[in-house]
């Protein structure tokens, strides 16, 4: 149970400093910033009550939105994101593993469903967060692009942060 917890805080403190300190910095061609900050509410256990996965993501989002100087706009994304994700976790979980408690991962949901539930949970966290911050449709080429690249760069991130984690399970 300690164990648990502490791998918890260490993801979350992983996730928030590699956001602050590293990735911020990353603006591929102007637009795109990874955020795969997200991935700590696609970690959470699946019997976890909702509310839990709303406010684990608005006090992520909040942590996210001092450091980046974006005032509620991590924290808007990650609380809807945080509301979508359990509803998504069912909709990927193999009939069999209904009703027993698990943490989604590689291992437990397969690859490519994993894949399918992070690749639908950062697009709704990345579509919100850009929609949010613009609060436009004028300009909504750049919009897209910054969705579409920030959406890779995010998937590409959460891919090899499962590979860390997956291979650290294996040892």
């Amino acid at each position: 149970m300690i164990q648990t917890i502490l791998s918890r805080i260490g993801w979350f403190l992983l996730l928030i400093s590699l956001q602050v300190f590293v990735l911020n910095h990353i603006h591929m061609l102007g637009y795109a910033t990874p955020m795969p900050y997200v991935y700590f509410l696609l970690i959470l256990p699946n019997n976890l009550s909702r509310w839990v996965w709303v406010a684990l993501g608005f006090f992520l989002g909040l942590i996210i939105d001092v450091f980046t100087n974006t005032p509620g706009v991590a924290s808007a994304s990650l609380c809807a994101t945080g509301l979508l994700v359990p509803f998504l976790l069912k909709t990927f979980t193999p009939t069999d593993k209904e009703e027993e408690v698990f943490i989604p991962s590689s291992r437990t949901l397969g690859r490519m469903r994993f894949l399918s539930f992070a690749a639908l949970s950062s697009l709704v966290n990345t579509t919100l967060y850009f929609v949010i911050e613009l609060f436009s449709f004028y300009n909504w080429a750049s919009l897209l692009i910054g969705i579409v690249g920030s959406w890779v760069l995010t998937l590409l991130f959460i891919i090899a942060l499962e590979s860390l984690r997956s291979a650290a399970k294996k040892k």
